[in-house]
């Protein structure tokens, strides 16, 4: 199958905001092609288990989605005091992070939740691909916009790790680690990884995209080569199958509660959270930098989301980015 092309998501868009019929000449004026044009991408929609109604004279309009999370039953879950102001769900997508820059650079606002069954091309870090197959995880992205400096703009992803791990402890008993700058890990595997990516204005976050894959129904055999002894799940951790909606209810709420603390309150108390989960404080850690490769042991998390090494001569050294390739 597929992904959702850009026309088709357009339209979803469009159809999800007005809430209403929408024509096809004002369909084709939002974005900008013909009427034949929107015809057969609501075909396509359509054959992809998009419910798209149609009535002459009045239009289309959108009544259901393929996806097997319902924006319904998530807003049901979430507080939505901050996140979940938007929620769009979609059946593929090439990532849910593509998809929220272009929401969040045409203005929708904070708190809103681009989420999909499957992505074609999920994004890790360092350019690397996320495995993100239909019906077995959470793959999702919010939209935020802090005041913070360009500088603390990283503690957004440290504060949404932090409520990941705390969510699956507290809903699953899982034990979960956080390992600088955006993994969560249950038994030194990756359950979890986050992606965020900011645009800025001046110095200050114009806005934060959180891309955030979670692991939950995948067995122990689904996943790649490459990744089976580095990558578990919810379902191996407990051994049973849970509700995705369940476990995303609890992660966003956790997330909320994190962000809201970091954007009121400042770092400190979501800070003083991934300390105490850390996967690398008081362990001999190796970092490859844009500067080459640091060892040292990881001495602390600074207000601004760095790490902080102690090296073997004495030293501390500050790292604002980099990849930790062992811990010993």
């Amino acid at each position: 199958m597929d992904e959702t092309g850009d026309l088709e998501i357009n339209i979803i868009l469009n159809l999800k905001k007005a809430e209403r019929y929408v024509t096809a000449g004002e369909l084709s004026k939002a974005c900008k092609v013909t009427g034949g044009q929107v015809s057969d991408a609501v075909r396509e929609l359509s054959s992809r288990g998009y419910r798209v109604d149609r009535v002459p004279g009045e239009g289309y309009r959108l009544v259901g989605t393929p996806d097997g999370i319902d924006g319904a039953d998530i807003r049901s879950d979430l507080y939505g005091n901050v996140l979940g102001t938007e929620v769009f769900t979609f059946g593929r997508v090439t990532s849910t992070n593509d998809v929220a820059v272009s929401l969040a650079r045409a203005g929708s606002p904070e708190g809103t939740l681009v989420i999909a069954e499957e992505q074609a091309r999920g994004r890790g870090r360092l350019g690397r691909t996320w495995f993100s197959p239909p019906g077995c995880g959470l793959w999702f992205s919010i939209i935020l916009r802090p005041s913070l400096s360009a500088e603390g703009s990283s503690t957004i992803s440290l504060a949404a790790a932090a409520g990941v791990a705390e969510s699956l402890e507290e809903a699953h008993g899982i034990k979960a680690q956080i390992k600088w700058p955006n993994d969560v890990l249950v038994r030194g595997k990756k359950i979890c990884g986050i992606l965020s990516e900011a645009e800025f204005i001046d110095n200050r976050v114009r806005f934060v995209v959180v891309g955030v894959g979670i692991n939950v129904l995948t067995g122990k055999d689904a996943f790649p080569d490459d990744i089976a002894d580095i990558a578990t799940s919810v379902a191996i951790e407990t051994g049973r199958q849970v509700s995705r909606t369940g476990v995303l209810g609890r992660v966003v709420n956790a997330i909320e509660e994190n962000y809201t603390e970091l954007r009121d309150n400042g770092f400190d108390r979501v800070r003083k959270k991934l300390l105490g989960r850390s996967a690398l404080i008081g362990r001999m850690t190796r970092v490859k930098t844009p500067n080459g490769v640091v060892e040292g042991v990881a001495a602390d998390i600074d207000i601004t989301g760095a790490l902080l090494l102690r090296k073997e001569n004495g030293s501390t050294e500050r790292l604002v980015a980099g990849e930790v390739i062992g811990i010993l």
